[in-house]
């Protein structure tokens, strides 16, 4: 009986103790199951449950040095916060120019944590992405159109993308489109978007920006390194291609520029490890959107200020030509000494508008200041300018004392302003109170030299009369015009001829200012002979672009700089079409400049001399007369010195051509070339 009883029990048991292990087993792999599913769901993100080193890779594309240096800021932020990287995690900079495209496409290992990709974007010409980056973006492109690329080969990662620009070419449909495109183009491959996309603007203070969306990049960045999932910005749906994208400003992003770590919660930029770049911040940030900002932020003042310009008030400078130092030394003047009679020493360069609306490739101060297609500013009285403007300058002919060579008398006779060239940098006439500031000059007996860039023609039409009027003519064709100049404004051809038959309408004396630049504006002269009839200038300069050194901001370089036999060359092939023979002739030349000066040949007398000088005295006087009057009742002879063909090339004989000692020593060791010894009017060797 005992074994009767005991042997049913055995499968009873075994049932029970196997009914137990099923459903232990089927509940721990419903566990597993469901555990497995949120780990998946949320590494779709880039977000893992558990804390795990997060890697951060900062991708930057760069046109000035801009987004490689707010690049490598980040990185310095998130090394040296602890509380926003585990001591695990790596944290990278790459230059996209030399980055592994397939690095993105690798998913990391299971025992990996997450991955972060911020990507800080400049903008080039038309919204492209910058030159170094161009191949990136072609690739990014590639596997976006690609039907064996998976659309989820980037879910692994996690990104952000922070775009540098202008915010001045928002209405040409170009403000960081290269960025939003890659923003977009990492959304479509399934890459997480942790920040909405947020762009940057030159005309801003860069730091007031910027520290923000390090604020929301740190914080969920930290995040992720405590394994908690963080607060972040909704994704966005991709639409269009990467060639479509922004070109015409139709990309409807729903972001608005926000530099929020969620739709709710906005992040601050106070804490202590950002301190040092907001006091940088201008404290126009703090003032009431109402009241006009300033032109120039700090960073402006700053870069300005440290290349030698005065600025005056907050919209204006003043800056000491090297030409005023070399006359001060009896070496030389100015090319507008040689054609127009100017003396170099008396002369004052400024301009009463940093902001320009373009950003030319020669720009000879790289970009250093502000932009814009309007006056949005505070504005200074005029007379203010001029006056300070006047002493700043004096200031910086004293501080000519020390100058070994500087000549007294020049010296005593240069704290006098006679002279004023309204061309050192920005739009002179942007400023909207520009007449009152010329009559101002011209009531100290100033005279006027103002060079504009041919985008404002009503500007041009409504100034009273001035000296001499400039337009710069960079280019012949629309297209090489949109090369050379990069303009901000989306009708820029059409203002630029406009402002071309504006000049025509003008009594005073006129000039058509070429700066040739190899490779960019020289391939026909035809084109420029074809727009002197819109504007019948009374003069055409044409120069050489002058190489200022390397520079972000260009690319140009010496190759880029035409030889004077060149500039010659170029001069006499544009006299040859369009029948401009019959109307203009070689007038004068400064060999030392690099420069040509093409006269109308009314302004060849009856004495059979070029009348180019200026009687100063004259113009003033007709100014006081208040009656029309045109530009030869102030013209006066041209020295023969000036003339073309003059073996002193435009050089006062009054002066000793100087040459820097390394100069003389090629020259003697017989290492200048043919082509390099007929660019001076002596040899060096023998000076």
């Amino acid at each position: 009986p005992m074994q009767s009883t005991t042997v049913p029990r055995r499968p009873a048991a075994a049932l029970a103790a196997g009914v137990t292990v099923a459903v232990g087993a089927g509940v721990g792999y419903a566990i597993w199951r469901s555990r497995r599913q949120q780990a998946r769901s949320l590494s779709i993100s880039g977000i893992l449950p558990s804390r795990r080193p997060v890697q951060v890779r900062i991708l930057y594309g760069t046109t000035t040095g801009t987004s490689k240096s707010w690049a490598q800021h980040v990185a310095a932020e998130l090394n040296r916060d602890a509380g926003s990287v585990d001591s695990r995690s790596v944290v990278q900079v790459e230059d996209l120019a030399t980055f592994v495209f397939d690095d993105l496409l690798t998913k990391p290992r299971s025992d990996q944590g997450p991955q972060v990709l911020l990507i800080l974007m400049s903008t080039d010409t038309d919204g492209a992405l910058p030159p170094s980056s161009a191949h990136f973006g072609t690739l990014l492109e590639d596997h976006m159109h690609d039907e064996r690329v998976s659309k989820d080969a980037l879910s692994h990662l996690s990104f952000a993308v922070l775009g540098f620009g202008s915010s001045v070419y928002e209405a040409t449909g170009h403000y960081c489109t290269a960025a939003a495109r890659v923003d977009r183009a990492l959304s479509s491959l399934s890459g997480f978007r942790l920040l909405s996309l947020h762009r940057v603007s030159d005309t801003e203070d860069g730091a007031a920006q910027v520290l923000p969306w390090i604020a929301g990049a740190k914080q969920i960045i930290a995040d992720l390194a405590q394994g908690r999932k963080p607060a972040i910005a909704a994704p966005k749906a991709p639409s269009l291609p990467l060639e479509q994208q922004g070109a015409d400003g139709s990309d409807d992003e729903s972001e608005t520029s926000s530099t929020t770590a969620t739709d709710n919660e906005q992040p601050t930029a106070g804490a202590e490890d950002v301190e040092e770049l907001a006091e940088g911040c201008s404290s126009q940030n703090l003032a009431s959107s109402s009241t006009p900002k300033e032109m120039v932020t700090a960073k402006h003042r700053a870069q300005l200020t440290k290349e030698g310009y005065k600025i005056i008030g907050s919209h204006s400078a003043v800056k000491l030509c090297r030409w005023t130092k070399h006359q001060l030394r009896g070496r030389g003047g100015c090319y507008k000494h040689s054609f127009y009679g100017i003396t170099s020493y008396q002369c004052m360069e400024a301009t009463p508008s940093l902001a320009c609306a373009n950003k030319c490739v020669f720009c000879w101060r790289h970009h250093k200041n502000p932009v814009g297609t309007e006056w949005k500013w505070k504005m200074d009285p005029p007379d203010e300018i001029v006056a300070e403007g006047i002493e700043q300058h004096q200031k910086m002919i004293r501080e000519c004392r020390g100058i070994p060579g500087v000549q007294k008398e020049r010296l005593d006779e240069a704290m006098t302003v006679r002279h004023c060239a309204l061309s050192l940098v920005g739009e002179p006439i942007m400023y909207p109170r520009i007449n009152e500031f010329l009559a101002d000059l011209h009531s100290r007996k100033i005279s006027s030299f103002l060079v504009t860039n041919a985008q404002f023609p009503e500007a041009i039409r409504n100034l009273v009369p001035v000296t001499q009027l400039y337009v710069s003519v960079d280019a012949g064709t629309k297209e090489a015009l949109k090369a050379v100049d990069r303009p901000l404004f989306s009708d820029f051809w059409e203002r630029y001829l406009d402002s071309l038959r504006a000049l025509g309408e003008k009594g005073q004396r006129t000039v058509y200012r070429l700066t040739l630049v190899k490779d960019h504006n020289m391939a026909d002269a035809a084109d420029y002979a074809r727009l002197v009839a819109l504007g019948k200038p009374d003069f055409i300069e044409i120069k050489s672009v002058t190489f200022c050194g390397e520079s972000k901001a260009s690319s140009l370089s010496l190759g880029n700089v035409p030889w004077h036999e060149e500039v010659k060359t170029f001069a006499s092939t544009m006299l040859g079409h369009e029948s401009l023979s019959e109307e203009y002739e070689m007038a004068c030349e400064h060999q030392h400049s690099c420069i040509v000066l093409l006269a109308h040949r009314r302004f060849h007398g009856e004495d059979g001399r070029w009348h180019t000088w200026i009687d100063y005295d004259r113009f003033h006087e007709l100014v006081a007369e208040g009656r029309p009057f045109d530009a030869t009742e102030y013209s006066a002879p041209t020295p023969d010195w000036a003339l073309w063909g003059s073996k002193e090339a435009g050089f006062d004989p009054k002066d000793k051509r100087h040459f820097h000692n390394r100069t003389k020593r090629r020259a003697a060791a017989g290492l200048l070339s043919e082509t390099q010894l007929r660019q001076y009017p002596v040899n060096p060797a023998e000076a």
